[in-house]
């Protein structure tokens, strides 16, 4: 009996062990937390900031709605707008101070030089902008927008013009000269001599003197102050514009009326030794760039609307005319680069240029092929577009 209680108390107590030690063998919890099943947000993308120089007019339009509209933006591209005039921007851009800019015909030579800083990348509108004004107590009293060429070149025959020789007006001016010489005979060309002394055109056998024009250099912005100092001026908007509004000088010659088939557009330059080293972000300025053709040529009052607030109320929207020139966006700029167009106008700004007033900067290996790359802004048209 003893022996049996005995044995019963060891299996109670063995019972009890066994208890204790499977409570002791079970395991910890981790004491590291599951990880959190949601994935860390995407890290801030990077934003690579630009300068990128704009006239400050409708034709550099696409640029200021580019940013006010944030499309550089949406590419990641922070852009700041410099504003100012054609030469000084020029000088900018091909200093790498800026890294891309809209230029104006006048100083669309410095694409063209022995070592160009700068490549063509773009064409921005056709204009229709620069207009020949005849002063009615001038010899031109007789021309209209329906006279030829032939009369319009007669009555610049030893007549006086103004004109701002820095911007479009000067290209303006070598069409003129270039279309009416076209079809004068031999002998009986019209010529200018520029303010260093050089016969211009270039490329005439003879210089008749009695067919010489006087040309004289007016600031654009007081063109149509100091028109009627002269028999014929050659403005763009807005003074242009205040000129037909005053009705002292009346328009006689356009791009669209005599020379449709000579166009000179307006374009976009880039810093050659940026682009080397930034090929993808210049893509993306492409991008945005195209958005903002998009926007102006759709909504032009509203491109206004960017140039008044980026410009700080320095230029007024209601002073801007929207009906100047043909505004590309992406279907367009598509066209030009199949149909060959864009190359064509292209041939049309360097053939100007040879035989202008900066045909001394040309070189003479310059080429659209060598100096102009318009793969970049097909690509970001299509891209575009396509979305």
């Amino acid at each position: 009996m003893k022996k049996t209680k005995l044995l019963s108390l060891l299996a109670i107590g063995f019972l009890g062990l066994g208890a204790l030690v499977a409570c002791n063998l079970t395991p910890n919890p981790d004491p590291t937390p599951d990880p959190d099943p949601t994935p860390d947000p995407d890290p801030t993308p990077t934003v690579e900031k630009i300068k990128i120089g704009l006239h400050s007019n409708l034709g550099a339009g696409a640029g200021y709605s580019a940013i006010n509209q944030g499309f550089f933006k949406e590419e990641g591209i922070e852009a700041e707008a410099v504003v100012g005039a054609g030469p000084a921007l020029a000088t900018q851009v091909m200093n790498g101070d800026i890294q891309i800019s809209f230029m104006g015909g006048g100083v669309a030579y410095n694409y063209w030089a022995e070592d160009p800083q700068i490549k063509l990348v773009a064409l921005d509108n056709l204009t229709d902008d620069d207009r020949l004004f005849a002063n009615p107590a001038g010899p031109g009293k007789d021309l209209t927008l329906e006279s030829s060429l032939e009369e319009i070149g007669n009555a610049l025959k030893g007549a006086s013009i103004g004109l701002d020789l820095t911007k479009t007006p000067a290209q303006f001016l070598t069409t003129i000269i270039d279309g009416v010489n076209a079809i004068m005979d031999d002998g009986d060309d019209i010529w200018y001599t520029d303010s260093t002394g050089v016969k211009v055109p270039n490329n005439l056998t003879t210089y008749n003197p009695d067919n010489e024009i006087t040309v004289s250099q007016v600031d654009s912005a007081s063109t149509a102050i100091q028109a009627t100092n002269y028999d014929f001026v050659i403005a763009f908007a807005p003074s242009a514009t205040l000129l037909e509004d005053l009705g002292t000088m009346k328009v006689v010659c356009k791009t669209s009326t005599h020379f449709a088939d000579q166009y000179k557009p307006s374009t976009w330059a880039v810093n050659a030794d940026w682009l080397e080293n930034n090929e993808e972000t210049f893509k993306k300025v492409m991008r945005g760039l195209v958005k903002g053709m998009n926007f102006r040529r759709d909504n032009p009052e509203e491109t206004c609307n960017d140039i008044e607030e980026i410009t700080a109320g320095s230029v007024m929207a209601e002073d801007l005319a929207t009906d100047i020139a043909i505004w590309l966006g992406d279907k367009e700029q598509i066209e030009l680069y199949e149909s060959g167009k864009m190359a064509e106008y292209a041939q049309n700004i360097l053939d100007a240029d040879r035989v202008g007033g900066n045909a001394d900067k040309v070189s003479a290996d310059a080429s659209v092929e060598k100096n102009a790359d318009f793969s970049y802004i097909y690509e970001a048209a299509k891209a575009v577009l396509g979305e």
